[in-house]
């Protein structure tokens, strides 16, 4: 039995550590979080119950075992006492931080924010290679809404597909919109998970001041962590924005007559639910009621889904840390072919990136695609 290591000896962190205890202090132990989470069943040794009992005692026999959460919430949610247990992982991130224990990737990440601005480390003058041939305006110069594009899209040319579809259903709704090109910085995402909080105080008020430039009234993002971040983060930097997922604007064009998908797309098509959408922010009707709107589509739905999503295991800084067993993503994948869909649709450019990587290497019985819903709406609207 290996003995237990302190979380810190540095009296410094001990106010962040008694915090992280009172968070705790309700839990039972009754094991709930650890049956919830899919990552034992792939082989992890992430072990949330012993996780929880460590920080409770103020100990912790597997430090490591903080940056192994993918903060999918899903633990959190099926807690019968209430939990805060996310919070309880990103916050023991921060004494690893202050320890100087960041893993070294996730380091490369931060480097990459403070350096470019984008955490992929997509330099300024890439930032807009996935709008090629595109007419996008400049937000600098004036814009009702900001469509915030996020670090992901310039970096894969995969995502480019997304973002170009978005811009045209927006200017066939007759939008007026604009993007910040090589001014974007990252949201901050994950900066935040990485427990980098002074960086991430600097990040959100440059930001809140590119934003506030433009007079846009509103944000929209591509990525759900980008609105996580927006909404539910920035508030308590004194940072207020009107934000809105590209799923939450596109029903509200579809209610207002603003877009008429008239083309058919036959298919069986099913929908999966990032979790920083469904189970971070109640967001599941929009993007259902979009993908119903299109003439031809099937639409099934897999087990595990709106609020009971399975993470695809990209969020929490996950997406630049390597797996030490199965993928999230596979099992996803294999629930989308349980139903027989042809088309597995998402809304967050994370999920795309796994899923298509998992359709990759599974051997599914039938052909599976993966699309996102601004792809689908786009083409319905040719």
């Amino acid at each position: 039995m290996s003995k237990p290591i302190l979380v810190s000896q540095d009296t410094s962190t001990m106010p962040e550590l008694a915090s992280i205890r009172q968070m705790v202090t309700p839990c039972y132990q009754c094991g709930f979080c650890t049956a919830t989470c899919p990552y034992p069943l792939l082989g992890h040794r992430l072990n949330i119950r012993k996780f929880v009992r460590a920080l409770q005692l103020s100990m912790l026999d597997a430090l490591e075992q903080a940056w192994l959460c993918s903060t999918c919430k899903l633990c959190e949610s099926k807690c019968p006492r209430g939990v805060p247990i996310t919070d309880a992982f990103v916050k023991t991130r921060r004494l690893l931080a202050l320890s100087k224990k960041t893993p070294e990737k996730l380091e490369q990440v931060l480097w990459n924010v403070y350096e470019n601005g984008n955490s992929w480390g997509v330099k300024s003058t890439e930032k807009l290679s996935w709008a090629k041939g595109l007419e996008v305006k400049d937000a600098s110069k004036g814009v009702k809404y900001l469509l915030y594009v996020g670090c992901a899209v310039p970096y894969d040319p995969r995502l480019y597909k997304v973002a170009r579809s978005l811009v045209n259903v927006l200017g066939a709704a007759g939008l007026d919109f604009g993007v910040l090109g090589k001014e974007e910085k990252c949201c901050g995402d994950p900066v935040y998970h990485a427990g980098e909080l002074e960086f991430f105080e600097e990040i959100v008020n440059e930001n809140a001041e590119k934003f506030r430039r433009t007079g846009a009234e509103f944000v929209v993002t591509i990525s759900p962590h980008c609105y996580n971040t927006f909404k539910n983060l920035y508030p308590s930097y004194g940072a207020d924005l009107n934000v809105l997922h590209y799923t939450q604007l596109l029903e509200q064009l579809l209610d207002g007559g603003k877009i008429h998908p008239s083309r058919k797309l036959d298919g069986r098509v099913t929908y999966h639910d990032p979790c920083y959408l469904a189970r971070y922010d109640n967001v599941v009707e929009p993007p259902r009621k979009v993908l119903e709107s299109i003439p031809g589509i099937e639409f099934v739905e897999m087990r595990d889904s709106a609020q009971d999503t399975l993470c695809c295991g990209g969020g929490g800084g996950r997406m630049w840390l390597e797996s030490e067993g199965g993928r999230p993503s596979d099992m996803r994948v294999s629930q989308a072919s349980e139903v027989e869909a042809g088309l597995m649709v998402t809304s967050c450019p994370y999920c795309i990136q796994n899923f298509e990587d998992s359709v990759r290497r599974l051997r599914l019985g039938k052909p599976l695609q993966v699309f996102d819903l601004a792809e689908l709406v786009d083409r319905a609207l040719g």
